[in-house]
This record gives C-alpha cells, sequence and structure tokens, in this order.
C-alpha cells in the first residue's frame, strides 16, 4: 500500500464522518427544540464527563487524549448550533438594549483628563475628581455620560474605568482615538444605557471563567467559531471562594443586533461563570 491508497482509505472515512456529522447535527436540532420547549440548559458539562468516559473506555490509552479532543469539540459545536436554534424557538436574549442614539449635552470627566475632550465644548464639561463621582452625576441625572482614557495603546489600560463598567449598569457607546505626541489613546463615551446601532463594529465584554484547566481556551475557540476577530484581550486577578480568579475584558470586532452575535453572547452567558456587555459602539481612528 502506498501513500495514494492511505489517501483514498482517509477520502472515505471523512466522507463517513461527514455522513454521521449531518445525522448528528439533526439529532441536534432535536435537542434544541424539546428543550426550547422545557427550557432545559443546553450545556450540562456533569453530562458531557459521562460521555466522555463511557466513549473512551476500552480505547488504546494513546489515543485517549486525541479522542477526548475529538469529542469535546463535536460536543462545542453541537452546542454552538443549539445556542443559534434556541433563540430562534424563543424570545431569550438575556440582554436589553436600545437602538435609539444617546443624547448627550452635559457630559461629565475626571478633571485631569479634560485635555482628551474634543467632541463637546470644554465650558460645558463637568469636571469631577474621580470615575466614581462621573458615575454618581450620571446616575443622579446630572450628566448625561462620561468620558474617559481607557487605554493608551501599547502601554496600558486603565484598571479604572475597566472596573467602573463592570460594576455599574455603565456602557460604552463610543471610541475614538486620539494621538498626542506619539501616544494613542482610546477615548470613550459612556452612559447609562446599552445602546446599539448599525454603525456600531465594536462589543466589549467582561467574562470570569470556569475555575478548570480549559476554561479560557474553550471561551476563545467559542468565539473563533462564529467567526468573530478579538480586538483586545486583557485579564486581572481578583479573590473570589477563598482563591485567586481572573476577569477577562474583551473587545469583540462585532456588532450585538445580529443573528450570528447574539448566539455567541447567549452562549457566552451560559458557559461563563459572569458575563456582562460593557458597551457597543464605532471606533473611529487607526490603532
Amino acid at each position: 500500500m502506498d501513500l495514494s491508497d492511505v489517501r483514498k482509505n482517509i477520502d472515505r472515512v471523512d466522507g463517513e464522518i461527514r455522513r454521521l456529522f449531518v445525522e448528528r447535527m439533526t439529532l441536534a436540532d432535536q435537542v434544541a427544540c424539546i428543550k426550547a420547549k422545557t427550557e432545559d440548559k443546553i450545556y450540562k458539562p456533569d453530562r458531557e464527563e459521562v460521555i466522555i468516559k463511557k466513549q473512551t473506555e476500552g480505547m488504546k490509552p494513546e489515543l485517549v487524549r486525541e479522542y477526548t479532543a475529538l469529542i469535546k469539540r463535536i460536543m462545542e459545536v453541537s452546542r454552538k448550533y443549539q445556542y443559534g436554534r434556541t433563540l430562534e424557538l424563543r424570545q431569550c436574549f438575556p440582554f436589553e438594549y436600545t437602538k435609539v442614539p444617546a443624547v448627550i449635552l452635559k457630559p461629565a470627566m475626571v478633571r485631569e483628563e479634560l485635555y482628551t475632550c474634543e467632541d463637546y465644548s470644554k465650558d460645558k464639561v463637568i469636571t469631577v475628581a474621580s470615575y466614581e463621582e462621573v458615575a454618581d452625576y450620571i446616575k443622579e441625572g446630572k450628566a448625561d455620560a462620561g468620558i474617559g482614557i481607557i487605554e493608551e495603546v501599547g502601554i496600558g489600560v486603565s484598571d479604572e474605568l475597566h472596573n467602573l463598567l463592570a460594576e455599574k449598569e455603565l456602557y460604552i457607546t463610543h471610541c475614538k482615538v486620539q494621538e498626542d505626541g506619539g501616544v494613542r489613546r482610546k477615548v470613550v463615551t459612556f452612559v447609562d444605557t446599552l445602546v446599539v446601532l448599525p454603525s456600531h463594529n465594536r462589543v466589549k465584554i467582561m467574562f470570569e471563567c470556569p475555575n478548570h484547566s480549559g476554561s479560557i481556551s474553550s471561551i476563545l475557540s467559542m468565539i473563533s467559531d462564529y467567526g468573530v476577530n478579538l480586538t483586545e484581550i486583557h485579564s486581572r486577578p481578583f479573590w473570589k471562594d477563598n482563591s485567586w480568579n481572573y476577569k477577562f475584558f474583551a473587545e469583540l470586532n462585532a456588532n450585538i443586533d445580529t443573528k450570528e452575535i447574539r448566539a455567541l453572547l447567549y452562549q457566552l452567558s451560559q458557559e461563563t461563570e459572569y458575563l456582562k456587555i460593557l458597551g457597543s459602539y464605532a471606533c473611529e481612528g487607526d490603532f
């Protein structure tokens, strides 16, 4: 037997895998229809572990790891399909948003960052001592929005502003990259309502991973499966349940008001420990 014969057999096996894959996805559709009626969870990690253990019993030890990886990917693809179908079958998208643009007449800023304000007359801007005060002014109706530096590109991000967005009901609605003396800064405008417009091409999220091996890899793979490009990701540690974990802040090149991205965010909300949308916006400028 030469290489061409082996390749013919591989083609035959691949054809059989394709036939079985189509059959399995038909069954996945049936599962989605049933769970949409019963409102049962799609992701059940305990059941998946039972399936993996059963399917790898008696297999050659040197193939167990590879076959386990294959089974996991099959189940991940199946879940992706089921989340999309579930959204089609019932209204269960877990995030509310408006399609009405925010009207901003009275923005508030930290005093030291006023020099970055380019889109509003500086004498109309309310200046305060901290981001926490900016949030208070928005919540009390004294300001329509906040403006702040969320990142100096290639240098570092603002943990203070990221934490504010993660902990308060505040959402980025606009982002502009400004260059000053060779330093590029991402200056964002944030409001107290999640606004999604057709022109938006960025979604900012914060999520916490389950604390087990491969969790961040699975989430990044999930995002990739939807064909979404990550334009930013960074993490910061936090103490929870007597152990250290991480919050991940990510920016997606996407628009929330599309079928695929709604399915992705729905899946992320179900398969992470915690997910919050931090904003929807168009990003002006090159970074």
